[in-house]
């Protein structure tokens, strides 16, 4: 578990990871935000304009008193209750909106309404202030922010218009059937009159008044509550031969007084299903479902209406029994002696209501007049259209945020992904981790010169200071001499490169130090030291007896002497089997503090195999980023130890 977490990418990690590629996140930034320029440069600036409206509550039904009409608050006639949510739905209606494409496009024709009508609803918005307000903010978007203005002006005006034009048509229709009843009931009153009038002339009757005061006082009230009742029978008969008649729809009479809140409610939502089916049917067919589920609602209630005057009717009838049969008793006892008085209490007694019925209708006609004069909005402007000059869409500061935000994230997803995904050897904690070998130390990535060497007199860079803790960690005896071979699992991995400079770190301290170019394949370090001519290839064959003839002394250094490869021969593995490459390092070993064998790779060619032997101490060098950590398993534990170079600082 705690190899586990050793090997883990921590966020330390990957912060240092992150600002090593600084150029990475620099440039995905530069081109996010071009991306961004380019997508700003391109969208076209849209404007917002907003505007709040206040719809009126009528507790009446009738808003005359809302503007100066408050004496005349207590006799509407045309109720029209105000929902707020039917509000809303219908200021961004298609109803609306074609009437606003036509007054906003005259040039249109009809048929490219529609088109324009949808394109105002897209983006026209209404909404509710709170769950309990009354007032709706609206808004609208348009490139234009004069035309925002104008649309938001426009709907605001045509929903006002369309409920006056509501109102006036549905107190016209009222206004009709009260005049008509109003007729037909001047013609029943003129015929009762006449008929009283025959009658008291031809039986020479003039007063019936004084006949019994008491049973005079029992009759007024009794007569008072049949009047109320007849009067409610009379319009629930009247409501129920219009409701039968199929042949027509007609509006009916609204706030009848016939003391029934579920018929006047009924009444009043049947009168509005007809408004609204008369509206649709000025522009569509009635062949659209529209039509037919308005049809079906309006059937549908007409039989409720049909059913609930019937129960109203026989419960008038019930009262009117009773209170007939004790207004019959005493209306009796008053005309038990003339019989012309019963007739004329019974004649009288339709005056009465026809009188009464008469003078009720003369009331709503005038209450009916005085809500047509009063042209009273359903709503009011709180806040009137305005348009902020700064444009709503595209929101600048948000979409460069937006690409700075993706242009840092971006790279660092990538880094990320390629991070954890790696296998390779990132710095000594992944060698800790997954084996038993000891790291020595690491050396940091750097650019490597020329000449091979990054080790200088005097260097404090991290480079020069990671060899010089090396150095120090070889601890190197003061006497006798000690050998250490260098070398790597793989090509590429700076196993040259560690050599000559740790060869080098260790000179300039003083010591007296000898770096052999062991590699016969490839002769790397005598390239990069331009150490030609004869080496340790010649030495081995014979062909060079005396060995001290062939070392070269470091130019920055002058206790570093460097034995080159030589010619590279033919058969590398045999000539370093050679006895003479014992006694040369046996001999090495009296003169030198250290001994540095810069050696091929292992695996590839056994020349490493045959060497270690011979030395001290085998020098593993691990370059980071490529060796997969997965293989550190498999190296064996003994005199090697590991260096990590190129390790990312």
């Amino acid at each position: 578990m705690n190899k586990e977490n050793n090997s883990f990418l921590s966020v330390s990690d990957l912060w240092r990871i992150c600002l090593r590629r600084w150029k990475w996140f620099a440039l995905s930034v530069a081109l996010c935000l071009l991306f961004a320029a380019l997508h700003l440069a391109r969208t076209p600036k849209c404007y917002t304009s907003h505007a709040a409206i206040l719809v009126k509550e009528e507790s009446q039904g009738n808003n005359s008193a809302q503007n100066g009409g408050e004496e005349f608050a207590d006799l509407g006639m045309v109720k029209q209750k105000n929902n707020v949510t039917n509000v809303v739905r219908h200021l961004t209606s298609l109803d609306i909106l074609m009437e606003v494409a036509r007054r906003v496009r005259p040039d249109v024709p009809e048929d490219g309404l529609l088109a324009i009508a949808q394109g105002l609803q897209s983006g026209l918005v209404a909404e509710r202030e709170s769950e309990k307000s009354t007032i709706i903010n609206l808004s609208y978007t348009d490139r234009s922010p004069e035309k925002a203005r104008m649309i938001l002006t426009q709907v605001i005006q045509v929903y006002d218009d369309k409920y006056l034009e509501d109102k006036h048509m549905l107190t016209q229709n009222t206004s009709r059937f009260i005049d008509n009843r109003l007729h037909l009931l001047e013609n029943d009153l003129d015929r009762v009159d006449d008929s009283i009038s025959t009658y008291k002339s031809r039986h020479g009757i003039t007063d019936l008044l004084h006949v019994s005061e008491m049973y005079l006082r029992q009759q007024s009230q009794s007569d008072a509550q049949i009047l109320s009742l007849t009067n409610q029978k009379a319009m629930a008969q009247y409501i129920k031969e219009l409701v039968d008649d199929n042949s027509a729809r007609r509006f009916l009479l609204v706030n009848s007084g016939i003391n029934n809140p579920v018929i006047e409610a009924q009444i009043t939502q049947y009168n509005s299903l007809l408004m609204q089916l008369g509206s649709h049917l000025t522009y569509t067919s009635d062949q659209n479902p529209i039509i037919k589920n308005l049809e079906g609602e309006i059937e549908s209630l007409r039989e409720s209406i049909k059913t609930a005057i019937d129960d109203h009717i026989r419960t008038l009838d019930i009262e009117l029994a009773s209170l007939q049969g004790y207004h019959s008793e005493t209306t009796s006892k008053i005309t038990s002696n003339p019989a012309q008085a019963k007739y004329l209490a019974s004649i009288e007694r339709e005056q009465k209501v026809k009188e009464s019925l008469y003078l009720y209708l003369l009331q709503k006609k005038e209450e009916n007049e005085i809500s047509v004069t009063y042209r009273s909005s359903v709503t009011r402007i709180i806040d009137i259209p305005h348009c902020s000059d700064t444009p709503t869409s595209p929101k600048v500061p948000r979409v460069l945020f937006a690409a700075i935000l993706l242009g840092l994230l971006v790279p660092m997803a990538l880094i990320f992904l390629r991070v954890t995904l790696d296998d390779s050897v990132r710095n000594r904690r992944d060698v800790e981790a997954h084996c038993e070998i000891p790291v020595l130390g690491e050396v940091p990535a750097t650019k490597r010169p020329s000449t091979g060497t990054v080790v200088r007199e005097g260097g404090k860079d991290p480079c020069n200071e990671a060899f010089r803790i090396l150095r120090t960690k070889l601890a190197l005896p003061g006497g006798g001499g000690k050998v250490f071979l260098v070398t790597s699992p793989e090509k590429g991995a700076g196993k040259t490169f560690v050599a000559m400079n740790l060869a080098m770190a260790c000179a300039l301290g003083g010591r007296k130090i000898l770096f052999i170019d062991g590699d016969l394949r490839t002769a790397r370090a005598s390239a990069l030291w331009k150490a030609d001519g004869p080496g340790l290839a010649g030495y081995l064959d014979g062909s060079e007896a005396d060995s001290g003839a062939l070392l070269r002394t470091g130019a920055q250094a002058p206790s570093l002497d460097i034995l080159p490869a030589g010619n590279i021969p033919a058969n590398p593995s045999e000539l370093l089997m050679n006895a003479r490459m014992a006694a040369l390092l046996a001999e090495a070993r009296t003169r030198y503090d250290a001994v540095f064998i810069d050696s091929p790779t292992t695996g590839l060619t056994a020349d490493a195999d045959i060497m270690e032997p011979l030395t001290d101490t085998t020098l593993f060098v691990l370059r980071a980023g490529r060796y997969d950590r997965r293989r550190l398993q498999d190296l064996p534990v003994g005199r090697m130890q590991i260096i990590v170079n190129a390790v990312e600082a």
